[in-house]
This record gives C-alpha cells, sequence and structure tokens, in this order.
C-alpha cells in the first residue's frame, strides 16, 4: 500500500513539473509581463575569458555551448557571443550577450525566433530605459518588442538583461512584407576596408551626409545586412542632400520624421539625432527605405552629448525641438525641415508624443508595474551596475553617480514631466493647432463608387485625404475643399470634402491632414502608423444575382480538371444580366468559418458559369478550393465574410452523381452538366404549354403572357422568388395576362404554370 501511494505522489510531482515546465515554455518570449529565464551551459569554466578573446579577435565569432535552455526547452550546440562598443568591458562579469541558436543546428529556433540580443543595462540605473523606450516607440512605427530575462551559466545567475527582438530578415517581412531588400544597420563597420582614393574622411558617422559620388566611400561608415544595397544607400543620400524634391519617392518620410520627434521629446542622444548612430534603415518594395529605431539602453536622457557637445541637465530639459534644423551635418533633420509641410508634419508629431506622455499617467503607472516585476530579480542581480536604491529611485527621480563615471541620470517621469512643461512654452508648440473632427463617411460602400468624406476642421489654411487600399502600398494625396463645389456643402463654412474612386479595392485606408502656417494637426493623431479603415463591400452582388448550382463530390470518371485529376467540383451561376466580380467573396462548407476559402479576384460574366474545384490543393493553377466536399452529404455556403448569399444542403452522392437546382426545386442529376445549364427532369408532356410567350424578360416594370388556345383548358400561374417562397399565390390566367413587376427587388424569379394536363416551370429576370 504504501508503494502505491509513493508512486501516485512520483506521479502527481512529475505531472505537475510537466505543467510547470510547458507553462513556461508557451509563454511568449517577449510578453512583457513575465520575466524570460535562460541558463546557459558551457564544458569549461574559463568560459569568460575565452568570450573576451574572442570578441577581441573577431567580434563575429562565437564560442559553443553545450545546452542552453530558454524557459525551460532545451537546445544544443549554440553560438555566443559578447556584443556591444561602450557597453562590454573585459574586466566586467556582466556583458551584453548575442545568443544564436541556429548557430550548428539551423532548425533550432523559439517561438519562431533564433537570435536573442541581450543588454546589460549598463547606462542605466533603473534598468528600465530600454523595456520603456521600445514600449513607447512601438505606439508611432515599427520596433523592436523588448522585456526583461534572467540569465545563469554554469548555473550561476550572472544577472538580469533586457530581451530585445532582433531585427532580422523576419521582422522586416512582418513589418514591410519583404525580408530581402536593401537593408543596413547605421553604425561604423566592424570589419573595415579600403576605400578607394578620393573618399572623404571628414565626416565617417553614419548620418547620410553626402561624402561622394563613388558609393564605396559609404562602405566603412554603414554595415550592410543584405546581398546588395550600396547604390541604393548612395541614392537615399544623394537625394536627401541634393535633391530633396524627390525625397518621398525613396524614404518614407513620415516614418523618419517620428523618429526624429521621438528621439528629440526622451533626449534619446545615442541616435540619429545626437550622436548620429544607432539606427537601422530597409527598403519595402515601394522602393522607400523605413527608418528603424535601434539601441534604446540610454533614452530618456542617460547620453548627453547632443552632437555639438554634452549637455548638462537642465540643458536637457529645455531642450529645443529645433536641434539640428540648420545642421547639414544632420541632413536628415535639416533636409526634411527646410520644407515647411514636413516641419509642421515634426512639431505636430512631437505635439501628439508629448500629450500622449502626460495622459492619465500612463507611462508612470506602466514604470511602476515593470519596476515591480523585476525587483527581486534586480535586487538578487549582484553585477549590475548601480545601487539596489538607484534602481528603485531612477523611475521617479534622478540620480547622480560621483564615480568611477560621475553623472546624472535623469529620473524617467520627472525629464518627461519636466519636457512637457518646456514644449508647451515654446514658440514651436505654443501655437492654435487645427483640429479635425465629425468625419463622415457613406454607410455602405461597394465597389466602383465615388466614396465622399468630409470632416469639420477649423484653424486650418489647407486640408489633404491621404488613403491606400492595401498596407502594403503608400499612403496617396487628395486635396479637400471648402468651396462650396465638392459635395461640401457650402462654401468657407468648415467642412472640407473630396471624393476617392473604391475601384475593384476590398477596403480602404485613410488619414486626415490639416495644417495652418504654424503646426499641423492628423486624424488618427498617430498617423500614418495608424488610420481609419472602411471596408468595401466586396462588389454589389445581390440575393437572386450568383447560386451555387451545382455541384459533384465523388468525381470518379465524369470530368477531368487542367491537371488532369478526377476533383470534386463546384458550379456557379451568374443569374444575373450583368458581369460580377467576385473578389473578396467566399465559399465555405464550415458555418463557424465563413472565410474559409477566398475566390480570387475572377469576372463571372452574365448568365454564365463558374467552376471551382474542390480539392483541397491551392497550389494547382486556376480556382482550387482549400476543401473537399464531403460523400455523406454537407451544405456549402457563399457569402461574403460575414453575409450568406446563397447556400445548397447536398445529400450523400453515388459516383458521378451531381446535384444542384432545377428552379426552386433541388435534384440529383445522373446526366450532370457542368459549366452549362443543369440537365432539369420535367413532367411537361410535348405540345403541352410549349406554346407560352412571356415578353418581355428580362424585364423592368411588367411582363405579358400569351398562351394561345390549345384546347387545354384553365390555367393557373403562381410565382416563387428564388428562395422557394410563394411572392405571387395561384390564380387563373386568360390567353393574354399582364403582371406588374415595379415593386419587385431586382433578381430571379419562377413562374409555375398549371393545366389539367400537365405543368411548367420558367425564369423570370427582373432587372
Amino acid at each position: 500500500m504504501k508503494n502505491k501511494y509513493r508512486v501516485n505522489i512520483v506521479a502527481i510531482l512529475l505531472l505537475v513539473l510537466f505543467v510547470s515546465n510547458n507553462k513556461i515554455a508557451a509563454q511568449s518570449l517577449y510578453d512583457l509581463n513575465t520575466i524570460q529565464e535562460l541558463r546557459i551551459s558551457f564544458p569549461f569554466n574559463n568560459w569568460d575569458q575565452k568570450l573576451d578573446s574572442l570578441h577581441t579577435a573577431d567580434v563575429s565569432a562565437r564560442l559553443i555551448a553545450t545546452k542552453v535552455e530558454l524557459n525551460g526547452v532545451v537546445f544544443d550546440s549554440v553560438g555566443i557571443r559578447y556584443k556591444g562598443n561602450s557597453t562590454y568591458n573585459p574586466t566586467r562579469v556582466k556583458n551584453p550577450l548575442n545568443v544564436k541558436l541556429d548557430f550548428i543546428k539551423s532548425d533550432q529556433n523559439f517561438q519562431g525566433y533564433n537570435t536573442l540580443k541581450l543588454s546589460n543595462g549598463f547606462m542605466d540605473p533603473s534598468l528600465l530605459r530600454e523595456v520603456m523606450g521600445y514600449y513607447i516607440t512601438r505606439k508611432y512605427m515599427p520596433a523592436s518588442q523588448a522585456n526583461f530575462i534572467k540569465v545563469y551559466i554554469n548555473n550561476a545567475y550572472i544577472g538580469l538583461y533586457t530581451n530585445v527582438e532582433n531585427v532580422s530578415k523576419d521582422f522586416c517581412s512582418n513589418n514591410y512584407y519583404s525580408s530581402d531588400n536593401a537593408f543596413f544597420q547605421c553604425d561604423q563597420a566592424e570589419k573595415k576596408v579600403t576605400l578607394p582614393t578620393g573618399c572623404s574622411t571628414m565626416n565617417q558617422m553614419p548620418t547620410l551626409s553626402y561624402s561622394s559620388s563613388d558609393s564605396n566611400c559609404y562602405k566603412n561608415s554603414y554595415e550592410i545586412e543584405s546581398d546588395y544595397g550600396w547604390s541604393e544607400l548612395y541614392k537615399l543620400i544623394n537625394i536627401l542632400n541634393n535633391n530633396t524634391t524627390e525625397i518621398e519617392k525613396i524614404l518614407d518620410v513620415d516614418r523618419a520624421i517620428w523618429m526624429l520627434a521621438l528621439n528629440n521629446y526622451y533626449v534619446n542622444f545615442d541616435s540619429y539625432s545626437g550622436s548620429g548612430h544607432n539606427y537601422l534603415i530597409y527598403q519595402d518594395n515601394n522602393k522607400r527605405f523605413n527608418t528603424i529605431m535601434w539601441d534604446l539602453n540610454e533614452f530618456y536622457g542617460a547620453f548627453n552629448n547632443s552632437g555639438t557637445g554634452s549637455l548638462s541637465l537642465s540643458q536637457m530639459l529645455s531642450l529645443t525641438p529645433s536641434l539640428h534644423f540648420t545642421n547639414n551635418a544632420r541632413p536628415l533633420i535639416a533636409k526634411l525641415m527646410a520644407n515647411a509641410s514636413f516641419k509642421k508634419r515634426y512639431f505636430a508629431h512631437l505635439k501628439t508624443i508629448m500629450e500622449d506622455a502626460l495622459a492619465n499617467n500612463h507611462y508612470t503607472t506602466l514604470g511602476l508595474q515593470l519596476q515591480n516585476l523585476i525587483k527581486q530579480a534586480a535586487t538578487d542581480d549582484v553585477n549590475k551596475f548601480f545601487p539596489t536604491s538607484a534602481f528603485l529611485g531612477n523611475l521617479q527621480n534622478d540620480y547622480t553617480n560621483n564615480a568611477p563615471m560621475g553623472k546624472t541620470y535623469p529620473g524617467l517621469i520627472s525629464l518627461s514631466t519636466a519636457r512637457a512643461n518646456f514644449l508647451k512654452t515654446t514658440s514651436e508648440l505654443n501655437v492654435v493647432q487645427p483640429t479635425i473632427s465629425d468625419i463622415i463617411t457613406p454607410s455602405l460602400i461597394t465597389k466602383n463608387m465615388n466614396i465622399k468624406i468630409s470632416a469639420k476642421v477649423t484653424n486650418a489654411n489647407t486640408c489633404t485625404l491621404f488613403t491606400r487600399f492595401n498596407k502594403q502600398d503608400i499612403f496617396q494625396k487628395a486635396t479637400m475643399y471648402d468651396d462650396g463645389l465638392h459635395d461640401d456643402v457650402a462654401a468657407n463654412d468648415g467642412i472640407y470634402a473630396t471624393s476617392i474612386f473604391s475601384g475593384r479595392n476590398t477596403e480602404m485606408q485613410y488619414y486626415i491632414y490639416a495644417e495652418n502656417n504654424n503646426i499641423a494637426a492628423l486624424s488618427p493623431a498617430r498617423a500614418e502608423y495608424e488610420f481609419h479603415t472602411l471596408q468595401i463591400n466586396s462588389s454589389s452582388i445581390a440575393v437572386d444575382e450568383i447560386y451555387i448550382n451545382e455541384c459533384m463530390s465523388s468525381n470518379k470518371t465524369y470530368v477531368k480538371d487542367a491537371q488532369g485529376d478526377y476533383d470534386d467540383w463546384i458550379e456557379l451561376w451568374n443569374a444575373s444580366s450583368r458581369d460580377i466580380e467576385l473578389c473578396g467573396w467566399y465559399l465555405t462548407d464550415d458555418k463557424s468559418n465563413l472565410k474559409k476559402y477566398l475566390i480570387p479576384d475572377t469576372i463571372i460574366k452574365a448568365n454564365t458559369f463558374l467552376v471551382i474545384w474542390a480539392d483541397e490543393d491551392g497550389t494547382d493553377a486556376g480556382l482550387h478550393s482549400n476543401f473537399k466536399l464531403s460523400k455523406s452529404g454537407e451544405t456549402l455556403y457563399f457569402n461574403d465574410g460575414s453575409i450568406i448569399i446563397d447556400s445548397l444542403k447536398i445529400p450523400a452522392l453515388g459516383e458521378d452523381i451531381s446535384y444542384g437546382r432545377c428552379g426552386v426545386a433541388l435534384q440529383e442529376f445522373s446526366k450532370p452538366s457542368i459549366a452549362a445549364r443543369n440537365n432539369c427532369v420535367t413532367s411537361v408532356e410535348e405540345n403541352d404549354l410549349m406554346a407560352i410567350d412571356i415578353f418581355p424578360n428580362p424585364t423592368n416594370d411588367k411582363f405579358q403572357i400569351r398562351i394561345p388556345d390549345q384546347g387545354q383548358g384553365k390555367i393557373s400561374i403562381c410565382i416563387f422568388n428564388s428562395k422557394g417562397i410563394k411572392i405571387l399565390n395561384d390564380r387563373f390566367i386568360d390567353q393574354t395576362t399582364v403582371v406588374d413587376t415595379r415593386d419587385w427587388k431586382p433578381g430571379m424569379y419562377y413562374l409555375k404554370l398549371s393545366s389539367a394536363y400537365s405543368n411548367r416551370v420558367m425564369k423570370l429576370i427582373k432587372i
């Protein structure tokens, strides 16, 4: 009995351990509310010395760890190296780390991430700057995720690190929808090359300053991360410095302005705006470079060199918003700010950042939450660079370190508050800003229509609508008018309006931009990173226009697709008198998942048929759904993602038997008719009711029925809509009868005629 209980206790303990480990492993690598855990094992004790030696000899060389455990998940043969410039020192135990999980085994990753970049908090008494810096930046532009991680090496606790998402090809793919274009880390190259004769040596910092028409002259100032790109980089530098009228074609100007505004408000000088480095640029598929912020460990004024000299704490708190506006050594600032609209947009973005920082003490609350989360791990970190009292106090208050490098680190919250108080008094921001409100758009938007957008705008000279139909596209400008001539009610009433053609798109993203002589305003305020969205009805397909007409769930020998396979098939019928686009429409056999199969951009012509092969193979050329039909029966749904337009309940079918519509009835077909009218079986005898004449058909307001007298006796009619609902009850008719259709909705209807001898069903089209 004792053994039995012992076994059960062991089983419970193992279960608890299993659940616990899986909980750790399941947590997101960059979850802001949890601390990650990394355990590195080397087969020797002098690992620190070995890493130092490798870093001195070759900064890219790695030491192989025999075992790495990340949140309970075990890896082997992992490449480890030290990283960093000022944050690295061979005398320190706690140096920044670069951990490459796939260094030897290419398939090793954690939740899709294969590289960890870990910062040691060298210049941050609060230990919060980098995590909060990335959190804030991600409100305005794509940026890395960041959180905290405890690092152990050979079972010894090295300390609490910042865990920052690597700006990799995956990052570019997720944010810029490509990964193989020109890509640069804007830091001086670690491995120098011999530059061509004639290259300027005056400015080697990666500030996008012009030095030569030879792209090879820039190879020591930038670190290329792609297979190509030097000529693209030169083009950017040349246009920025020498032809700014073309700058929007090669640079995402709005994203660059957000970066500059963030650097200024938070006095982030270890960046382009100060030291002239610590950022990346990636060229998207639109041939525009995107600026990406990086290395935010000295966010909130921990680095005091403005690029023109070191500043005191009071000078940083009262930093002018116009820093470097006329400094050609910082062309990304000087050249952009020479453009009046770009400058007004910059002040608008700076004001938004300021207002967000002050709103409801959000960042204070976040800082306190993070501080509480890491308090024990930070206290236990004997290798941190500042005392625990500094960690506890620097979130709110300044901290002065007298040795070995005496300096004052601004309190995160006190700096932000002081910056806001100062900026509100500056001539650049103490101005009347335009307001944008009461935006009105159509309640229903369809393809190929003019989308009218209006807004109430005050204190503005001009107003512009920026639109795009895909996140990968560039926003296009359209002037909004207040002249009474553009559906804007009346001239000079403050209501601005314009119209944008929807085309064949399914969604439109937009924001509104207004400016006066001093500053701009945007709606939403964080545009272009945030924007308004309008859904465009996939097309104005009405009920009774598109039908699931016929299908086959066991195609044994009946018909082959283009690949030579006998696949299930679904036939759609356009019963209308117009060509219809199917882009944005779906087919599904699961009512809980209406968007199961998105029909490609296809036009089905009036009164014709479209075949979709239900073979679960989207790789084949043509129309192939991502599901098959069940031989035992199921229901198909044609829909726009939310509204079902038509459905067809299919019974169990034998081989080469199809199922579909015959007027308002449904039946099996032993003689299927793919891509053609169904072979319907009727009870109409030859010459019975065959001479009937219905005209006009299609009709707009009425149609006439004429039946020659053939001795058939009295004839009655009734009319059904496409759903089988009777809209005209049985009634006897004369040889000539007129039916009024003015109150009918456009679509397909069915006329049933009955006599003592036979009956007949005919189709009617109301247009």
